[in-house]
């Protein structure tokens, strides 16, 4: 999927490399395809380091080849929110649109994975006119806001394959699994609340 190419465009752009970036966004522009992807990919990791990287260098570039490449890939990777809860599986396959949570998670959804995908499809929602995107990501907060701790801090493991989300253990982290929710809730507090 180029993903070290595409998470470095708008490194390229900010360096003045300009040659630099239009020979990836070429690349991205006539060769990267989703069709082929072979498995499922981690909704998060593809989120922050693809469809991110596709929306930071349109932002930068005003390329419209580069929003096409993030829309298509979003609206694959949308199809991860379609659990009964909303909270969005772990893994999706970008072919056939099957959504999962890994066995290792006991299959639950991952808090640092889930609540970290707001600030990525809300931008795409305003920049290809789709708010679909935000609604399903954004409500992701509204189930988290509901099953807020008293002292505020999440546990690592939801069970998202009901109807009603509910926490699948106690353990809490600031580390790994946890810490980039907390980064995430201030992150999209200022794109817009």
């Amino acid at each position: 999927m180029g993903t070290t190419l595409v998470d470095s465009l708008d490194t390229l752009w900010l360096m003045g490399m300009k040659r630099e970036f239009d020979e990836a966004r070429d690349w991205v522009r006539d060769k990267l395809s989703f069709d082929n992807v072979p498995g499922d990919v981690s909704v998060f990791e593809t989120t922050i380091r693809i469809l991110g990287g596709l929306l930071s260098a349109y932002d930068l570039s005003g390329d419209p080849a580069l929003l096409k490449k993030a829309d298509d890939l979003g609206g694959r990777l949308v199809k991860a929110f379609e659990s009964e809860s909303g909270v969005p599986y772990g893994h999706v396959s970008l072919v056939s649109g099957h959504a999962m949570n890994k066995a290792w998670t006991g299959s639950n959804a991952v808090l640092a994975e889930f609540g970290t995908l707001q600030v990525e499809f809300r931008y795409l929602a305003v920049a290809t006119g789709k708010p679909d995107y935000a609604k399903k990501a954004e409500r992701v907060f509204e189930i988290l806001d509901e099953l807020q701790p008293e002292d505020g801090l999440f546990p690592l493991y939801l069970r998202n394959q009901k109807s009603k989300a509910e926490f699948a253990n106690n353990q809490v982290s600031l580390g790994a699994m946890g810490d980039s929710v907390y980064e995430y809730l201030l992150k999209a507090w200022l794109q817009g609340g």
